[in-house]
Formats: structure tokens, sequence, C-alpha cells
């Protein structure tokens, strides 16, 4: 017996408290959803941590940028590796692996007596993350095979994703202002210990590994990994300068790697991506999705930022505060779209999203000065929010469909890498929108938001065109 199929067949085995018939428990999925706030909060908690590392150790704002940029670049280029070694050697393993890694490397930075060091840490940190969530995902798409269990517990996965990005900046501002920026990465260490022991007392334990199941192709991974490093760090560059030549040279090394990669995997005995995964209905529409889609939604949050700032007189903290309905209903309506699915179906909670996305994006090219919050951004905010968590749930699932018992971590890790691979070139290709398009500042502004508003239709017409309905959720 494999690995996966093990833990497969103890789950079905597992109570169903709490799973909507399941067999993961409400528990379980509490550790799970925690697990994956926790990775996502560092995202941006470190923000509030950068002040006392700069008086720490005298550091410039573009020494400290690679305290955030060393987490995210290898958060995103890990997760392919991470999602794959997961199926093969144990998701509860690699979960309980990635989390020792978090937190070894999070009590690095905690103690870390230069910035090249908290650097570096962050860097392992990433990775240690990346595994993770990529684990976490693959553990609940084993667990939770039926409906509507399936749908409420990535609902209430894609929620807690939302608080970790929500909540961070508050969180790491009541540590960093109260303790110290220490701190933050100290508490870390002391959540992680919880979520293990939760994660040793409720999650049914891996099988012994089955060599003849299959092995980690090793050259692939180095290619993808490596190609979605510069590609990751291509997007930071051009986001602030699209003649960046440092940038231009990573983005050609990142093309040249990722098209060796799609050339390895067609000659390798044991690819990193089996070819059986791509020949599954709607997944390569699944993941362009998720690249339109997280396109739109990096470039459109940096976009209204500066709008309402630059345009409309807000300041920072009235920025942050009118932003306060995207945290909370980033947070609540995943969990909406979780127990719609089993009603609607993947594809048709994908259009109506992709629908009201579109339109929100398209309505936000028109706000000009003197627009009024509760009038017009408000609103528009709301119509974006229940777009983007409607298509994001449903896509998901839509992933993980029809994922066999030894490919659902990977499954999991493709739609997080088309997130953050989508995340990067959106900010890229819109900053670069609003610097060329329009004669003044709002004006590029407005050509950024129709932009991504194309971005979303193009997602619309790929649901449209590509993906088989109606299906149920499930597959």
């Amino acid at each position: 017996m494999t690995t996966s199929q093990s833990l497969d067949a103890s789950a079905l085995r597992a109570a169903s408290q709490g799973s909507g018939g399941s067999g993961g428990s409400g528990a379980a999925l509490a550790v799970l959803c925690t697990a994956q706030a926790l990775d996502i909060m560092n995202l941006s908690s470190v923000n509030m941590a950068l002040p006392g590392m700069a008086r720490d150790w005298n550091a410039s704002p573009g020494q400290l940028s690679w305290v955030v940029s060393a987490y995210s670049l290898m958060f995103a280029g890990f997760l392919m590796v991470a999602g794959r070694a997961a199926d093969l050697y144990g998701r509860r393993r690699a979960l309980l692996c990635g989390m020792a890694v978090f937190a070894a490397a999070s009590a690095v930075v905690w103690a870390s007596h230069s910035l090249l060091l908290a650097v570096a840490a962050r860097a392992v940190q990433g990775a240690g993350a990346a595994v993770t969530v990529s684990a976490a995902l693959g553990l609940i798409g084993a667990l939770w095979r039926t409906e509507p269990g399936r749908s409420r517990a990535l609902g209430a996965f894609g929620a807690m994703g939302g608080v970790g990005l929500a909540f961070g900046l508050v969180v790491g501002g009541a540590l960093a202002g109260s303790i110290g920026w220490r701190s933050m990465f100290a508490v870390n260490v002391l959540v992680v210990v919880a979520l293990i022991a939760g994660v040793l007392a409720l999650i049914p334990a891996d099988a012994p590994v089955d060599r003849a199941h299959g092995r980690l192709d090793l050259p692939g991974a180095a290619l993808v990994t490596v190609g979605l490093l510069g590609l990751s760090f291509a997007s930071t560059r051009f986001g602030a300068n699209a003649a960046d030549a440092p940038g231009w040279a990573a983005a050609a090394l990142a093309v040249a790697l990722l098209t060796g990669f799609g050339l390895w995997q067609r000659r390798a005995d044991q690819p990193l991506v089996p070819p059986a995964v791509w020949k599954r209905p709607n997944l390569a529409a699944a993941l362009a999705v998720a690249v339109l889609m997280y396109a739109g939604w990096v470039g459109v949050n940096y976009f209204a930022a500066l709008l309402l700032q630059n345009v409309l007189g807000f300041s920072p903290l009235a920025t942050g505060v009118a932003f306060l309905p995207l945290a909370v209903g980033g947070t609540l309506l995943p969990l909406v779209a979780g127990r719609l699915l089993p009603r609607l179906g993947a594809r048709r909670l994908m259009l109506f999203g992709l629908t009201c996305y579109t339109i929100g994006l398209a309505l936000f090219s028109l706000v000009g000065p003197g627009a009024n919050y509760w009038a017009v951004i408000l609103p528009l905010l709301v119509v974006l929010v229940i777009g983007l968590s409607q298509t994001f749930v449903s896509a998901n699932v839509t992933a993980l469909s029809g994922a066999g018992t030894g490919e659902q971590a990977l499954a999991g890790a493709l739609f997080n890498t088309a997130l953050q691979v989508g995340g990067g070139l959106g900010l890229a290709v819109l900053s670069t929108v609003a610097a060329t398009a329009g004669d003044d500042v709002l004006g590029g502004y407005r050509a950024a938001f129709l932009t991504a508003a194309g971005l979303s239709l193009a997602a619309l017409l790929t649901v449209a065109v590509a993906v088989r309905g109606p299906r149920s959720p499930s597959g």
C-alpha cells in the first residue's frame, strides 16, 4: 500500500465530526487552517518589523526590502517541489517537516545579530512555509473527499488565508510596538509547537515510504524551482522599473529554465508532474483562471491604495481603514462559497464570481476626484471581494477535482504556484501600463484598472469555453 493510499484509508475510517460527512474532523481542519494563516500572515506582518531592524542594523530601505522578498521568493519557488514531495513521502510527514523548518528559521531571525543572517533565515522560513501550505492543502484533499465537506473545508482554508493577510499587519504592529520586533518571530515558534502537537494528535499517520511508489525528480525539481525563483525575482524588479536590466536577465533565465523543465518532463522516467495530471479535465483552465484572477487582484490592491491617497486625499491610516471591508469579506465570503459550491457547482460559481470581479474592476476605472467613499468606493470594494472570494474557492476546488490519491498535494501546489506567478506578473504588467498610459497619474491608474478588468474578462471567457459543466465540485 502506498503512503497516500494508507492516509486516505485512515481518513475514510476517521470520525467525521464537523466535516460534512468526510473523513476529517473539525479539530484537524482548525489545525490545518491555522497553519495556513500563520504562513500567509508572515508575508505581511514582517513589514511592521522593518523600522526596528533598520534601527538595530542601520539598514537602508533597499536592504530591508530583502527581508520581505526573501520569504516571498522562496515561498513561490518551492511550492511545486514541496507538493510533489508531500505526495511521494507522506503529507503528514511533509507538514511536520515544513513546520519544523519554519519554526527553526523563525528562531534564527529572532536571534539574528545581522541583517544578512535575518534575510537568509527568512528565505529558509519561506521554503518551510511552502512545504507547510502544500502539505496542508494536500491533506484537505485527502481527508475531505466527498461533498459538502470538501467545499466547506476548502472555503475555510481559503478564509484563513484571508485572515492571515488581513490581520498580519495588525498582529505584527501590536507585537513590534509593545514588545519589540523580535517577539513576532518568537510567537511563530510557540504557535508552531502547538500546531505540531495538534498534527500528531489529530492527523492520521503516514505509512512507511514505499520506494516503488516513485521518487522525486531531482533534475526537474531544480529546473522548476530556480526557474520560478527567477520569474518571481524578475516580477519584483519590474514592479519598480519595467526597464530594469537585472529583471530582464532574470526573466530570460527563468524562461530558459522553465522551457528546459517542460522538455525534461517529456523524457523523465518519473517526472515531477506526471503526464496523467495534465490529462485531468479542467485543471489547465483552473490554473489559467488563478493566474489571471490574481494578476488583477494584486495590481488592483496596489493601485487602489494609490488612488485613494494620491487622488482622493486619504491619509495612509484612512486608506488602511477604507480597506477593512476587503479583510472582513476575504475572511467570511470564502465560507459562503464553500456552502454554495455543492448547490451551484464550480463552473457556475466561477462564472458568477468573475462577472462581479470584471464589472467591479471596470467601474473602478471611472473613479475620479471627489468620489464619495460610502457611495462609490465601498460598493465597488464589496463587489470586488464577492467576485474574488467566489472565484478563488471554486477554482481551487476545480484544480483539486479528480486528483488521484498520490496527487492531492501536487494539485494544490500547482494552484498556489499559479496564484504566486499571477500576482507577480500582474503587478509588473499593471505597473508598466500605469507608467506608460494616460496623460497624468489618474490616467495611468485608470489604464491599470481597465487592464485588470481585461485580465478578469479573459478568465471569464476561459471558464465559459474551457471548463466543462455542469460538474459537481468533487469532480
